[in-house]
């Protein structure tokens, strides 16, 4: 997305770009590595991004929510690759994802 859209930014010199990413995309949690490596590259790829983009007018921002009540925790792997088939208490108390 970012490819077809950001050249047109550059063009016009104006434009910002945001990502939505997760707090799990600045610190690691048991059960979560893959969804958190997955976060760590958006973290990863906006920082770059924002670089090549300096001087050309058009900001990258990254959007890290904390804790969002889903099923994420409950459709977790274990690094044995048994299912984590529980809801943590901190997804349990996050936010609603009507309200988020």
């Amino acid at each position: 997305l970012a490819k077809r859209l950001v050249p047109g930014m550059v063009d016009k010199k104006d434009g910002m770009v945001i990502w939505i990413s997760s707090v799990q995309g600045k610190l690691g949690t048991p059960y979560r590595t893959s969804y958190a490596a997955s976060k760590f590259a958006v973290q990863g790829y906006c920082e770059a991004l924002r670089s090549e983009l300096t001087s050309s007018n058009v900001s990258v921002h990254v959007v890290s929510p904390g804790y969002i009540r889903t099923n994420l925790s409950v459709s977790a792997v274990m690094g044995d690759g048994r299912a984590y088939s529980k809801m943590d208490e901190t997804t349990a108390n996050g936010a609603d994802p009507d309200e988020a």
